[in-house]
């Protein structure tokens, strides 16, 4: 790969963590009980972590004087409006797993195509990525006690 493909290849990672289901249903406000009010918040910070991931890829291809695009939310989001984070929760961890394993081969191929800052970036994030996963598995223990607490 030449170095633009590099760069194209981490702006398809950004567009991955920018338009995640996480960030999709971070910016929708689920509906919540008010006795999980602080599971939205929990879902808030996560969120907030993974646009941090966002930022420091931006700050890669900056440096790399690459243009930048965000891209857009998927459509089919849109028909999740509305909805309870319960509801959304298993959508949020499936989509987290599609992220994974998209870092993952974005890292090994950065990696072959010789860029090594760029591939150990999405290894780090793919890290802290599976983080956010593990902590969402906790949340969504949390959510089941406090509705079975009815």
């Amino acid at each position: 790969m030449v170095c633009q493909d590099n760069e194209i290849l981490l702006n398809n990672v950004l567009i991955s963590l920018s338009r995640s289901f996480l960030q999709y249903v971070a910016e929708s406000s689920p509906w919540v009980r008010l006795e999980a009010s602080s599971v939205e918040h929990q879902i808030q910070v996560l969120a907030s972590r993974q646009r941090q991931h966002v930022a420091e890829i931006v700050h890669v291809l900056v440096n790399r004087e690459h243009p930048i695009d965000f891209g857009s939310f998927p459509t089919e989001y849109t028909d999740l409006q509305f909805l309870s984070l319960e509801t959304m929760l298993s959508r949020i961890q499936n989509s987290m797993g599609l992220i994974s394993t998209g870092l993952k081969s974005a890292a090994v191929s950065l990696q072959t195509a010789g860029d090594a800052e760029g591939a150990e970036l999405v290894t780090s994030i793919e890290i802290r990525e599976q983080d956010i996963a593990k902590a969402l598995k906790e949340i969504a223990a949390e959510l089941k006690t406090v509705n079975t607490a009815k």
